[in-house]
């Protein structure tokens, strides 16, 4: 074979070779540049050791070195000091050593809260509550068969993502929800302060906490808290001569009250030198909420007078206070509640009536918390509500179940101003945007809170507007 001839076979053989080559080789190249860049996994961090028992909102919590113990109680939770990323994991070992009710941990997305939970209700249900007011029982996100042994460890993860939330039990997806956190809330039974931390919580259940791990996703890291009781940026009002002799009644549910929302307002007008009564249907002992910030006696309260002996000429202003029992005082509702405590009774309505109708006449302010908005809302006066054409605050969270329009249903309490003509404001709205803690709105003489969490500014507003009055 001459030279001429052997470069050309050597030519031929090379070309061949290399587009065999680029047959295979290339489309991974090509494959390779339109791959998304995988950033490297954050490592997890273990809060543990910065959780403070004493930060507990429920239940008697105890921590070793490596652990976290709650006795059984109901609605046992306790806020973590750790400021979440956007997007974040959030993992906790346990084990349930009794009990039969749920382990839950609560997550913050799109700056709202709610509770991701395993064996909830007693019915063996998981999932994420609540999802548009609605809890697992009656939302996208319940599964059912999710039970848990006790004396066995499990692991339960949440992902957070900008635009969707995912739950695991021991790697299993539990709940897989679409959602930039707007619709999201928690249930009345896991009730937190305001801000943006994290929990772990327990119904009933003596259970013991093995880890608390959370890893941000992207470059974020995790921030602690030093605290996480809330700072509100109004101030208390200072005492002086204008509010001393002033009076204000609260009036509280026999039986299932939220005492957060009768205490925090008392020893803020109390500290302003207002003297505070209290009423309630009948004179005797009233009971509130489970986990509503009752402390270890109970929370037992002794009204001063039944509402049936209470006269507007006695008092500057008039408080009702939230839980699910406020809505035996509802005039006008012509609805039915499954717990037969909340339907009340005609008389006792009547007079919840009659008391309001005398205040507005007094031109004297007539104030409600949370589920007791709906209280003004059912009232009649002249035949409307008061709180028709008023700008209310009002909470996300569900309504005590029942029979509304006619059918089964437990929708929000801000269906109960909606349905009376009031002109709601935002959810959060109001001063730090997102935190319902200064969620209070005065129209006119109609002074509204939205939740627990403003039970206290709501005890300052009624202060200030009385101390210009």
């Amino acid at each position: 074979m001459s030279s001429h001839t052997a470069r050309r076979f050597f030519v031929r053989t090379l070309s061949i070779v290399t587009r065999i080559f680029c047959m295979f080789a290339c489309p991974l190249w090509v494959a390779m540049l339109f791959l998304p860049v995988v950033k490297a996994e954050t490592a997890w961090k273990s809060v543990i050791t910065a959780i403070d028992p004493a930060d507990a909102v429920a239940g008697e919590w105890t921590k070793t070195s490596t652990t976290v113990h709650v006795n059984s109680a109901a609605g046992a939770r306790l806020p973590l000091r750790v400021q979440p990323t956007e997007e974040y994991d959030f993992r906790v070992t346990f084990t349930r050593h009794s009990g039969v009710h749920s382990i839950a941990v609560i997550v913050v997305h799109g700056g709202k809260q709610c509770a991701f939970e395993a064996d909830a209700w007693g019915q063996h249900l998981g999932g994420f509550q609540n999802i548009n007011g609605r809890d697992i029982r009656d939302n996208p996100t319940r599964r059912e068969r999710v039970s848990l042994v006790n004396g066995r460890q499990y692991t339960m993860t949440v992902e957070v993502r900008r635009e969707r939330i995912r739950g695991f039990l021991d790697d299993q997806e539990i709940a897989n929800y679409q959602t930039t956190g707007s619709d999201l809330s928690l249930s009345d039974l896991w009730r937190m302060p305001p801000g943006s931390q994290l929990a772990i919580a327990a119904w009933k259940a003596d259970t013991t906490f093995h880890s608390v791990d959370i890893r941000p996703v992207g470059s974020s890291s995790v921030k602690m808290s030093a605290s996480v009781k809330p700072t509100s940026p109004i101030q208390p009002v200072v005492p002086t001569a204008t509010t001393h002799g002033k009076r204000v009644l609260i009036v509280i549910a026999n039986q299932d009250f939220f005492y957060r929302e009768y205490s925090e307002p008392r020893q803020e007008l109390e500290r302003a030198g207002i003297k505070v009564s209290v009423a309630a249907g009948r004179k005797s002992v009233c009971r509130p909420h489970q986990g509503t910030g009752e402390g270890a006696d109970g929370g037992a309260v002794t009204p001063d007078l039944a509402i049936a002996d209470v006269r507007a000429t006695e008092f500057d202003a008039i408080l009702f206070s939230g839980g699910w029992g406020s809505s035996m005082y509802q005039f006008a509702f012509n609805g039915r509640y499954n717990n037969p405590i909340y339907n009340g009774d005609r008389e006792t309505k009547a007079q919840v009536n009659r008391v309001i109708n005398e205040f507005i006449a007094a031109d004297k302010y007539v104030c409600a918390l949370c589920n007791a908005v709906s209280v003004l809302a059912w009232a009649r006066v002249d035949g409307r509500s008061p709180l028709q054409g008023k700008r209310v605050c009002a909470p996300t969270r569900e309504a005590a179940p029942g029979i509304y329009n006619g059918r089964a249903a437990q929708p929000s309490c801000r269906w109960h101003p909606e349905m009376n003509g009031a002109i709601l404001s935002p959810p959060g709205a109001i001063g730090v945007a997102g935190s319902p803690h200064d969620d209070v709105l005065v129209d006119g003489k109609i002074i509204t809170g939205e939740d627990d969490p403003s039970a206290r500014e709501m005890g300052r507003r009624i202060v200030s507007v009385l101390s210009t009055d």
